[in-house]
């Protein structure tokens, strides 16, 4: 049995999402003329109205969580070796991982986010899809897919990619929306991580899993709390269930302003409800179903 969603969103575009009632996988149906999908995609606005993607808080909480991730994997190697971040955004994990010794590379199809890395890591960064990123001589030592996996056509494919381009020992991590949470099931359609028309899946642990075997990796590790994504989730979910304009929360966060009304009372909403939100974002962490999950992976030896 399959579930279906219609979503208006500010685009002015109607996106549909199917959801498998057994498995519970969440899929974006694409039409065929792709281009009102790439017009909505990854526009400049979608990057924040700033100079950088959200202000205050929130943006110095996004840079102590890269930070956090940053020295949580120096930490799994004797000295600092080359890491490669695909969609690396503005490029705040790999700032924290060149100030610990690394050899840090990134690729990002949104100019506004290389523009804002390049200048952040005063190097250049590749601009477009992992597949046509120029290979070096050495393999990298860690690959971050940060909240990448979801917008990609082909998961399977960049995950072969990937590992063909990895030392021995290597380490990935991933992080993404799950299918499986609290957070997906209470909310549905309403549910702030299903982010159309940019994400084409919404994935459980097992379908990553699955995945990630078939392509060479073997899952190490999952995380289930994320300060920087869970609670959230939960705020702006609601507020998309109460009938407001869908993830009008996040827009005037990110400093969108002229695409939502009230932007007062939306950022007085979003420091009320996002202390209270860190409970449930507990309590769904503690049963492992997490709105999204950080799963590490090393290279299975063959």
């Amino acid at each position: 049995m399959r579930e279906h969603w219609h979503l208006e969103c500010r685009d002015g575009y109607r996106w549909n999402y199917v959801r498998c009632e057994s498995c519970r996988l969440i899929r974006l149906q694409l039409d065929p003329d792709s281009a009102a999908r790439e017009r909505a995609s990854y526009a400049d606005d979608y990057y924040g109205g700033g100079f950088s993607k959200f202000d205050g808080a929130i943006q110095t909480l996004r840079e102590v969580s890269a930070g956090r991730r940053a020295r949580e994997l120096n930490r799994f190697f004797p000295q600092p070796g080359r890491v490669v971040d695909i969609g690396c955004g503005e490029g705040l994990f790999l700032e924290s991982m060149k100030n610990l010794g690394w050899t840090v590379e990134g690729c990002e199809i949104g100019k506004k986010a290389a523009d804002r890395a390049e200048e952040r890591l005063s190097q250049p960064i590749h601009r477009g899809q992992f597949e046509t990123l120029p290979r070096k001589k050495q393999p990298w030592d860690v690959v971050m897919l940060w909240h990448v996996l979801e917008h990609v056509e082909n998961p399977e494919l960049l995950l072969q990619g990937v590992a063909a381009d990895v030392s021995d020992n290597g380490l990935m991590v991933i992080g993404i929306p799950n299918a499986a949470s609290w957070q997906a099931s209470l909310f549905g359609p309403h549910w702030f991580h299903l982010d159309p028309p940019r994400h084409l899946y919404s994935l459980r642990l097992e379908h990553l899993r699955s995945l990630a075997e078939r392509a060479g990796w073997e899952v190490t590790d999952v995380r289930h709390f994320s300060l920087e994504y869970n609670p959230y989730g939960w705020a702006q979910s609601f507020l998309n269930s109460l009938g407001w304009r869908r993830d009008a929360m996040y827009e005037t966060l990110k400093r969108n302003d002229r695409l939502v009304e009230g932007k007062m009372a939306l950022r007085l909403l979003a420091w009320m409800l996002l202390g209270p939100a860190i409970v449930p974002a507990v309590l769904e962490a503690l049963v492992r179903r997490g709105g999204t999950i950080n799963v590490y992976l090393r290279k299975r030896k063959k």
